[in-house]
């Protein structure tokens, strides 16, 4: 039988909630549609599924095992229509030219239904300097190929966000498999013998220990070389065979000493050891083989290349090279794992499996391995679940936690923190002792029971083991500072590498705007910034509306053309006419269309900060490009 469209899934819903015979008219009024339509609805579907919906003069009627093995099945059908966007600008991505009627067949839509969906491709796409073209039915995504990946990177996040490091998607997708007992056997054990594991490294390990699990229920087994085997980390491997013994109990599955040997290395990978004598981890050299390394970075080159997404994170590329090491043991025996998320991943995330199919084919091209649908998908979910921790994480700030005494005294502590600020703060360590506060590059503060001795240089905060409202207050205070501070790091990168000392200077003598933007413009031609159609652009802009706010103006071009990326900075102290209002700062944009990125980032902070009088006041006395940028971002107050 054929997969069911929309209108069939909401017809079968129709007679099976109708209990027994249901007239035309009753489900025509359901469906909002005419009852010759119903009729036609039927004819069409029955041609297609083996004639399920019985007829007669009470009406119609679908036996309740039937419809409902059909509506489980249009699960995936439903998915493909809230992703619908998605998959269509993968088609663009992919094809020069796309067939719109074929593209409708695909998705199991009407014309006017995709018509719908293109217009919200356009909007999706224009926000990329693309555009969506429509020649004789045959579409087309018009731009230059950088702007391209930069939208495919995005729609992956987005993907990523909705589906991956989420426990309930996993136990949806392995409904044989107890989720929740694995992640409570875990949480147990590393409670037991004092590990910390923060929430997303817990996912990721969940996440590993399931698809485990799967595998050896299907009867495939991990093997590693002897020499591996004897690289053992002796407390992760302990924890690890207290883990897989309680699995096996519940699971009825055996672990084999290599499994066990897998899982100690994903448990050095993702969490910390408290009060134990601190592990020095073997570098991945030491646990895979170096061609399968090789690769791992090639493929991880090529995502990054191709979709703008940095795996390189060492967590990730430790239980990556893991399962692309087994991945090429399975095919070497002639295992195969099923995948039950195999058909839900290449529906609803379209371009994470496409980035997981690019992925495969770099693996067949090495090795000369044939990479099945199944394994496809398990890398889909590796890349999906990266992906969503990457965009998490750099939306927190990343703490370590100071604890001496950490289970025996501090674990409501711990738990408090982890919970009233799991959104903006993630807990990347635990430790115990001042001396292992160390690598401060990982993180923006330090929260500590006691005082710190040593000096640390990034940004600490004491709070009492009780945590009163006044620690809930600091640490409040002090995520807001280390926000705005991140904000203000960023703007200042940006400036530095747009203004130049030549594109800053103080005039009087310039009294108009048309003045100005006649001399701005000849200034950032000579410094080979625009070619001669520039002013022209910039003045057609201003014709339509004046780019003036209050004291300061910002003239640009409609389009992103220029020859390099700058901004061209003229104060005026006696003031320039501009329209109806006198401006004192001027700052005319020009952007090469591949940074358009910049702009979106710096464009709103700049207008917001002008749009205060008192601070272009305070901007405007600025020397030099050096300090009118320290000046600006100085008065960045909002994280």
């Amino acid at each position: 039988m054929e997969k069911m469209n929309n209108i069939e899934t909401q017809l079968v819903k129709a007679l099976l909630d109708g209990s027994g015979w249901t007239k035309a008219s009753a489900l025509a009024q359901t469906l909002n549609v005419s009852s010759r339509s119903v009729k036609t609805y039927i004819a069409q579907f029955n041609a297609t599924h083996n004639n399920v919906i019985e007829s007669s003069r009470n009406g119609y009627c679908i036996s309740t095992e039937v419809a409902t093995k059909l509506l489980a099945d249009a699960t995936i059908e439903k998915e493909v229509e809230i992703d619908r966007v998605a998959y269509i600008i993968n088609k663009l991505v992919k094809e020069p030219s796309v067939d719109a009627y074929a593209l409708s067949e695909d998705l199991f839509i009407s014309m006017s239904t995709l018509k719908n969906e293109l217009k919200k491709v356009k909007r999706k796409v224009q926000k990329f300097d693309l555009s969506l073209e429509n020649k004789n039915d045959y579409l087309s995504l018009q731009g230059i190929e950088k702007n391209k990946r930069k939208l495919v990177s995005s729609i992956l996040y987005e993907e990523s966000s909705v589906n991956f490091v989420n426990l309930k998607s996993l136990q949806d997708g392995f409904p044989s498999i107890d989720i929740d007992f694995i992640k409570a056997t875990v949480i147990q054990t590393f409670e037991t013998y004092k590990y910390f594991i923060n929430d997303y490294s817990l996912t990721n390990l969940v996440l590993h220990i399931t698809i485990a699990i799967d595998r050896i229920q299907s009867e495939y087994t991990s093997t590693l070389s002897e020499d591996a085997t004897s690289l053992k980390h002796p407390h992760e491997h302990r924890l690890a065979q207290i883990i897989a013994g309680r699995l096996e109990e519940r699971f009825s599955i055996t672990y084999n000493e290599n499994e066990i040997y897998e899982l100690s290395l994903l448990i050095a990978a993702h969490a910390n050891a408290i009060d134990l004598e601190n592990i020095n981890h073997s570098n991945l050299e030491d646990l895979i083989e170096q061609d399968t390394l090789d690769l791992v970075n090639t493929l991880v080159d090529g995502v990054n290349a191709f979709y703008y997404i940095n795996l390189k994170e060492p967590e990730f590329l430790t239980r990556f090279a893991l399962h692309i090491r087994n991945l090429l043991v399975r095919a070497k025996f002639n295992y195969s794992s099923k995948n039950p998320l195999a058909a839900g991943i290449q529906y609803t995330c379209p371009l994470i499996y496409d980035a997981a199919i690019y992925m495969a084919s770099g693996i067949e091209e090495a090795t000369n391995v044939k990479i099945n649908e199944d394994e496809i998908a398990y890398i889909a979910f590796h890349l999906g679940s990266a992906l969503e921790t990457q965009k998490a994480i750099q939306n927190k700030i990343n703490a370590l936690l100071y604890c001496p005494n950490y289970y025996d005294m501090n674990s409501k502590l711990v738990d408090t923190i982890h919970t009233e600020f799991s959104n903006y703060i993630l807990i990347k360590n635990v430790v115990t002792s001042e001396s292992e506060i160390e690598n401060y590059d990982m993180y923006d503060l330090v929260i500590s029971t006691i005082p710190i001795s040593g000096i640390i240089p990034i940004p600490t905060l004491m709070v009492s083991f009780m945590f009163n409202e006044k620690d809930r207050f600091a640490i409040r205070t002090k995520v807001n500072e280390i926000l705005i501070s991140k904000k203000q790091s960023i703007l200042r990168s940006h400036l530095q590498s747009i203004i130049i000392d030549d594109m800053f200077e103080t005039n009087n003598t310039l009294k108009t705007s048309e003045e100005v933007i006649h001399y701005l413009c000849n200034k950032a031609e000579r410094l080979d910034y625009v070619d001669e159609t520039f002013e022209e652009q910039i003045i057609s802009r201003e014709n339509m509306a004046s780019t003036a706010f209050n004291s300061f103006a910002i003239p640009h071009a409609m389009r992103m053309i220029s020859k390099k990326t700058g901004i061209n900075i003229l104060i005026s102290p006696s003031g320039i006419t501009w329209g109806d209002k006198v401006v004192n700062l001027v700052m005319m944009l020009s952007f090469n269309i591949n940074e358009r990125y910049i702009f979106n980032e710096i464009f709103d902070t700049i207008t917001m900060i002008l749009s205060e009088p008192e601070n272009v006041k305070q901007i405007i006395q600025a020397k030099n490009a050096e300090q009118f940028i320290e000046l600006l971002v100085s008065y960045v107050n909002e994280p």
